[in-house]
């Protein structure tokens, strides 16, 4: 039975605020008694409460994330450090911490940055667990060479280099055994809980082996593909593929990414790339984009460089009409200028209405409310761009 720690172990972190370098109440686990650890000592006696949620946290490791030892054996860099994503995240991609340190080893903006991570508006490999493991590998073979200490490079990892000298200034030791009262507890009962973990049996730990869904693939493609253009074809709930793809940060798949879809999905994105992407630049250009009735204006908001010749031309309209809709005395216009446009020769058949804008960002969002609604008869009417609350939409019913 799933066990959210919000009950129980909320209120438990209250009363031992040092215990987790995350917020425990915000991950869901199993409240299993299966795993290694069977008593906790002393030492470690903040982390009691905590036993069954640290045992699945080691089930969760040894299912999901058995290939960090791999990689960690093939870098030459000591097995306890594969225990760090468990005190630093409780292997949640998704974790984000007070630092804005992102992903299961809580990468800062800078150490991402330096291992050269894809951090923008549509990614952010930080939460790619892979990726960002390859990362975190390199920082601790920097740590461990800098520091030629175990438990050193595990401190400046958690904390920061800058944090590690500080000690050293304070305590005016670089020896552990001497200098570990001048650090912080949160991040010393840390280290220990490390530590002790490492030295536990884990060989003959029965968990639950990882159960691979074979619903889902991997896939990749050769062009930066938006949500709103496959929306076009097929409408899905998107939120589906930012969940089974943290790192997704926006609606856009980038090219030559690899990311997580369900086959079927995968699939027809691979079949139909071309017509998506050829949709998809008509989309960004307002090629679909066309007038609006004479009760129905059309806003173009004035933009730098703009010229009402040119305007005319892209609505297929005169200059004269832009002058007489809008009681201009010239041809003189300036940048953020409301312009109204409007058409005689639309078919009475095509009526307008408005689609008041709630949360919904994108035009996906707003196309799978309706089944007469498509991404395309937004476009018609409506500049494409990302959404804003209580923005009005012009839709046609054809």
């Amino acid at each position: 039975m799933a066990l959210n720690l919000l009950i129980n172990s909320f209120f438990i972190s209250q009363n031992n605020p040092n215990c987790f370098l995350f917020e425990v109440s915000q991950l869901n686990l199993k409240n299993s008694n299966k795993g290694p650890i069977k008593t906790i000592p002393e030492e470690l006696n903040c982390f009691k409460p905590f036993k069954k949620q640290l045992n699945e946290l080691l089930n969760i490791r040894r299912n999901q994330f058995y290939y960090v030892d791999s990689i960690l054996r093939e870098n030459k860099l000591p097995n306890l450090f594969g225990f760090l994503p468990l005190v630093l995240s409780g292997y949640n991609s998704t974790n984000t911490s007070d630092l804005s340190s992102k992903g299961i080893w809580a990468l800062s903006y800078i150490t991402a940055f330096k291992k050269e991570l894809q951090i923008n508006s549509y990614v952010d490999q930080r939460m790619n667990n892979r990726l960002a493991t390859l990362a975190a590998v390199q920082q601790l073979k920097f740590l461990m060479e800098k520091y030629k200490s175990e438990n050193w490079t595990l401190l400046a990892f958690i904390t920061s280099p800058s944090y590690v000298s500080n000690i050293f200034k304070e305590s005016k030791s670089k020896k552990w055994d001497v200098a570990q009262e001048f650090i912080e507890s949160k991040y010393l009962q840390n280290i220990k809980l490390i530590n002790w973990l490492n030295q536990l049996d884990l060989k003959d730990f029965n968990g639950n082996y990882k159960i691979i869904n074979k619903d889902y693939q991997k896939f990749s493609f050769n062009d930066n593909i938006l949500f709103d253009a496959i929306a076009q074809f097929k409408i899905i709930d998107f939120n589906q593929i930012n969940i089974k793809n943290p790192f997704l940060t926006g609606q856009m798949i980038p090219k030559n990414q690899s990311i997580v879809l369900k086959k079927e999905l995968g699939n027809f994105i691979l079949q139909n790339q071309s017509k998506i992407i050829a949709f998809q630049d008509s989309m960004i250009n307002n090629l679909f984009l066309m007038e609006a009735s004479a009760k129905e204006p059309l806003i173009h908001i004035i933009e730098f460089g703009d010229v009402l010749g040119q305007i005319a031309i892209d609505y297929n309209v005169s200059v004269a009409q832009i002058m007489k809709w809008n009681d201009l005395s010239s041809t003189m216009i300036y940048q953020g200028q409301k312009l109204k446009l409007f058409s005689n020769q639309m078919d009475t058949k095509y009526k307008l209405h408005l689609y008041t804008v709630s949360n919904e960002k994108y035009f996906w969002e707003v196309a799978s409310t309706s089944p007469e609604i498509s991404v395309k008869k937004i476009c018609k009417y409506n500049i494409y761009q990302e959404l804003k609350q209580n923005q009005q939409l012009k839709i046609t019913n054809k």
